[in-house]
C-alpha cells in the first residue's frame, strides 16, 4: 500500500519565547520577544548585547548532571526538545520496531561553544601544549545531535545532520518526509517515522547569534506563523494551546 500522506504526530521546542511548545506558543500569540541583554557572557566590551537566549531551562529535568557534561549545549537542546517530541508524539519505545525510526536533525554549525572553550584554553595557555579535552570532537560535530538522540532512545533508521546555514530545519524536514513518504510503504523500508529538529546557534563571545533549536522565517503579520503552528497543532491533538 502507497502511503500519501505524512503527519506530524509530536511536537519539542526550546526557543528563545519558552521551553515548550505550548509556552512558545502562547507567548507569540501575546505578542512577546524573545531578545533580551544576553547573560552567558560579558557583553561589556561588545556593541551589540542583545540576543535571543533561551531562559530559564533545567537541563538537568531532562539530562543527567553526569551525561549532560558529555554534550556541547546546542546538543542538550537538541536532546530535550526530542525528549519532548517522543513524549508527545506518545510512542511506545516498547513495542516500536526501532530499526525503522530515523532522526534527521537540522543545524548550522554544531557544538561551537566546546570549540570556543578549548581553541581559547589552548591560546591562552601555550606553554601547556596542545592539550584537548577527549570530548572536543564529540562534543563539536555537528553530527552529534543526531547520534545522541538515536542513542538515548535507541534508534537504528536513518541518521544523520542536514547542513545548509538556514535552510537546515527545512532541509531536515524535508528529508524526513521523504524518508517516511517515499521509504514508507516499502516492506523493507528504511525509515517507517523519521524525526525531525530545527537549527541551533549559540549564543556565545564569537558568534553573539540566538539560541534556537525550532526557527521558521515568517512574519507574524502576513499569518504564516499562525498557519503554520495551526497545521502542526491539527496534526497533533495532545499540544494543548
Amino acid at each position: 500500500m502507497e502511503l500519501k500522506r505524512v503527519v506530524v504526530t509530536g511536537l519539542g521546542a526550546v526557543t528563545p519565547l519558552g521551553n515548550t511548545p505550548e509556552e512558545t506558543w502562547q507567548n507569540m500569540l501575546a505578542g512577546k520577544s524573545g531578545a533580551a541583554p544576553i547573560t552567558s557572557f560579558d557583553t561589556t566590551q561588545f556593541k551589540t548585547q542583545f540576543a535571543c537566549e533561551v531562559k530559564g531551562l533545567n537541563i538537568n529535568d531532562y539530562i543527567d548532571r553526569k551525561e549532560a557534561r558529555k554534550l556541547d549545549r546546542y546538543t542538550q537542546l537538541a536532546m530535550i526538545s526530542a525528549i519532548q517530541g517522543v513524549k508527545d508524539a506518545a510512542i511506545d519505545l516498547e513495542t516500536a520496531d526501532k530499526n525503522r525510526i530515523g532522526v534527521i536533525y537540522g543545524v548550522g554549525i554544531g557544538g561551537i561553544k566546546t570549540f570556543e572553550d578549548e581553541v581559547s584554553y589552548y591560546a591562552t595557555h601555550p606553554e601547556n601544549g596542545p592539550k584537548f579535552n577527549p570530548f572536543f570532537i564529540p562534543k563539536m560535530i555537528a553530527d552529534i545531535a543526531a547520534g545522541q538522540i538515536s542513542i538515548h532512545f535507541g534508534f537504528h533508521g536513518p541518521n544523520y545532520t542536514t547542513t545548509s546555514a538556514c535552510a537546515s530545519s527545512s532541509n531536515a524536514l524535508a528529508a524526513a518526509f521523504n524518508g517516511v513518504l517515499v521509504l514508507g510503504h516499502q516492506s523493507d523500508a528504511l525509515c517507517k517515522e523519521c524525526f525531525f529538529w530545527g537549527m541551533t546557534f549559540s549564543a556565545i563571545k564569537q558568534t553573539v547569534l540566538a539560541i534556537i533549536i525550532f526557527w521558521i522565517f515568517g512574519n507574524t503579520g502576513n499569518g504564516l506563523f499562525k498557519n503554520f503552528f495551526n497545521r502542526l497543532y491539527r496534526l497533533s491533538p495532545s499540544l494543548n494551546v
